[in-house]
């Protein structure tokens, strides 16, 4: 069972799961009627494809990351690394068959920032991306990458007409959640990002102050989201968000369970996932 979750965890898998969860929420959120569509697997694959050509990057050809517990997993699991390449970006093409090639016109965009932000970790220090080296860029662009892709996929893939302040507000309160959640992994790459010349929030601000930022995005996003569903009348929504952002609280604060091995690729990427269902079921919960 704990060898099947931690291929689960290490796989990216539910990370991908976790992106189709937002866009399934995002369709709720922009009041779209919930449905399977060939889109979510466009978002599974592409995010399975994205985690996985990353941490291949990361390890190949990096005597370093054989001493960097986050990549210990991968490092002895290449092969595996490999094929969920090739299947993601088999299952990827496919799909856009059935969601329409529009999408590429989103996605491709975003890729080449992910690549710019994959090919900072190489091994070969100083060569980094320069962008990233703003403060807070990095974080930034992972929050600016996972609301783009959850958000504006429903949007262009809709037949209604979605109201522009509709989609702003949700990109707001979905910002700030990923926002808040990027944050602890940063905490925990602080000495690697520090060595990459990365000027990322907890080497500008410190640890604390860094989960000070994490708790007002969280903030934020509830505060985002409680204006969103009043003036559109979806209050039915404010509960699922209210219980997600208590649960995110405690995952990002509690030192108890920071000692768990599964902690930022588990609980913290489980938060993700947790968000998106929680909204996807208080749609039928309300019928």
């Amino acid at each position: 069972m704990m060898k099947a979750l931690g291929f689960i965890i290490h796989s990216n898998i539910l990370l991908a799961l976790a992106a189709v969860a937002l866009t399934l929420a995002s369709q709720v959120q922009l009041g779209i009627k919930p449905q399977a569509t060939a889109y979510l697997a466009v978002i599974f694959f592409s995010t399975l494809l994205d985690y996985n050509f990353h941490r291949l990057r990361a390890v190949s050809n990096n005597t370093e990351a054989f001493g960097i517990e986050k990549l210990k997993w991968s490092v002895g699991n290449l092969k595996l690394i490999k094929i969920l390449i090739i299947i993601a970006f088999t299952g990827f093409v496919f799909s856009l068959f059935y969601s329409g090639f529009e999408i590429l016109y989103l996605l491709l965009p975003l890729a080449f920032l992910s690549l710019l932000y994959s090919f900072t970790y190489t091994g070969k220090r100083k060569q980094n991306f320069r962008l990233l080296r703003i403060p807070g860029m990095k974080t930034i662009l992972i929050a600016f990458i996972w609301t783009t892709a959850t958000v504006f996929v429903p949007v262009l893939s809709s037949e209604s007409n979605i109201n522009f302040p509709d989609i702003m507000l949700l990109c707001a309160e979905r910002f700030t959640f990923i926002f808040a959640i990027a944050i602890p992994f940063d905490i925990r790459d602080i000495k690697s990002d520090a060595l990459d010349s990365l000027r990322t929030i907890p080497i500008q601000f410190g640890e604390r102050n860094s989960l000070l930022i994490s708790n007002i995005a969280l903030l934020l996003s509830l505060f985002f989201a409680s204006v969103h569903y009043v003036a559109f009348n979806m209050i039915f929504i404010l509960p699922a968000y209210l219980v997600s952002m208590i649960c995110t609280f405690i995952f990002i604060n509690n030192k108890a369970l920071k000692k768990i091995a599964f902690y930022h690729h588990g609980i913290l990427d489980g938060s993700i996932l947790l968000h998106g269902m929680l909204i996807f079921a208080c749609f039928y919960l309300t019928l």
